[in-house]
């Protein structure tokens, strides 16, 4: 062993490694460059970072440094389960690497009768390696592997121990990531569970102060006329109409349970003839998705229904998940479009009485009390499917 194969692992090569490290948690591109530098401190070949099953047999994912591409895939596809030392690596304990010529029982000699020197690592130049499971957990095994040629010979105690010193911050970064991938997980899943909404919708506290919007209502909002999200807050330019919202985002999200609205519709006008309808109804915490159960406060969520949009209910799926009749659903489904009892009366030629005996029936089967209620009930269900008219296009090439 040469002193500066020790060096290698000290001073501004270490702190460059440790750098390396704890930026990749971040930046999944920095743990080829952590590869790179391990294989230049150490004075060695090449190396691997493997992530594998619970039960190490198979490579789910993997890096390497100074690996042709084509022997790196034969190893991952067969050689990795050809390696004499895996059997046995798989009972050390994890958190450390070892040794290949110190720490195995198959010796050097016995190494070089194997299928996997003889068909994979010697025309590499492969001869020692220093191995281990540097991370852990219920669903995955994460190896790291050092490689070194002939010439450069076999790594020694002192040099295992240098490098063993490194592979506590490794094991750090490695969770580190695991925790970001799963936050990162989660936010993208939560994202997903939100914008499922049938309607363009977002998410505010009781000052208008924007928690959260579905970047189809952030479009309708640029483009309307009326109403502009600035500063994280929602404003409507009509004054008249801002006072109400603010009034309405107040009583929905009112700290005494007892003393909070259900909402109500203000409809903002979008051109001479067409409005957007917006629907504020009450959030609580305990009944929003995913992280905004955690919110300090309680929320409001206002519903957009786009005038260029329109709302497509199943019928059955409504009336299979609240037990209504064809006739209970209808009324449903006209509701959460933003139709008044009336309007419905008069596209299925019936006396508004009948309507209104029929919204009543729905309201006890789907435990609302007002029409605001109801529209959010069916808008949030499976029920419910949005889409938006296409610009009429007369281009051939449309």
């Amino acid at each position: 062993m040469t002193q500066s194969a020790v060096d290698g692992l000290l001073g501004h090569e270490r702190e460059d490694l440790l750098d390396t490290l704890y930026e990749a948690p971040q930046a999944p591109d920095a743990w080829p460059r952590f590869l790179a530098q391990a294989v230049s401190a150490t004075r060695s070949r090449s190396a691997r970072m493997l992530v594998l099953d619970r039960r190490a047999q198979t490579v789910l994912s993997s890096i390497k440094h100074n690996i042709d591409d084509t022997d790196h895939q034969a190893y991952v596809d067969h050689y990795v389960n050809a390696c004499p030392w895996r059997p046995e690596l798989k009972d050390k304990p994890p958190g450390q690497l070892y040794s290949t010529f110190l720490d195995f029982s198959c010796r050097q000699n016995a190494f070089y009768r194997t299928e996997f020197y003889n068909d994979w690592a010697r025309t590499q130049d492969i001869h020692h390696g220093v191995c281990g499971t540097v991370w852990q957990d219920e669903d995955h095994t994460v190896q790291l592997l050092i490689q070194r040629t002939k010439d450069q010979s076999h790594y020694s105690r002192e040099e295992t121990d240098q490098i063993n010193d490194l592979v506590m911050h490794v094991r750090r970064a490695v969770r580190l990531q695991t925790q970001f991938s799963a936050l990162k997980h989660q936010n993208q899943a939560l994202q997903q569970t939100l914008d499922i909404q049938a309607q363009p919708f977002a998410l505010l506290d009781a000052q208008g102060t924007l928690v959260h919007v579905s970047q189809e209502a952030e479009a309708l909002i640029e483009a309307h006329p009326h109403m502009t999200l600035a500063n994280r807050k929602l404003t409507f330019h009509d004054v008249r109409q801002q006072s109400e919202l603010l009034h309405q985002l107040g009583q929905v999200t009112h700290p005494n349970p007892p003393l909070r609205g259900s909402g109500d519709v203000i409809a903002v006008p979008l051109n001479s003839h067409q409005v957007t309808r917006c629907l504020i109804s009450p959030m609580h915490p305990g009944t929003a998705p995913g992280d905004f159960n955690a919110h300090p406060t309680p929320l409001a969520i206002v519903y957009f229904q786009d005038p260029l949009g329109d709302i497509e209910v199943d019928l059955d799926s409504l009336m299979q998940l609240f037990e209504l009749s064809e006739a209970e659903a209808r009324v449903a489904a006209g509701i959460a479009k933003g139709l008044s009892p009336q309007q419905i009366a008069d596209n299925h030629f019936l006396s508004v009485h009948t309507v209104r005996t029929q919204l009543k029936s729905t309201f006890q089967k789907t435990g609302t009390m007002r029409q605001t209620e109801l529209a959010k009930q069916v808008l949030t269900s499976p029920a419910a499917r949005r889409w938006r008219r296409p610009p009429l296009n007369l281009s051939c090439s449309a």
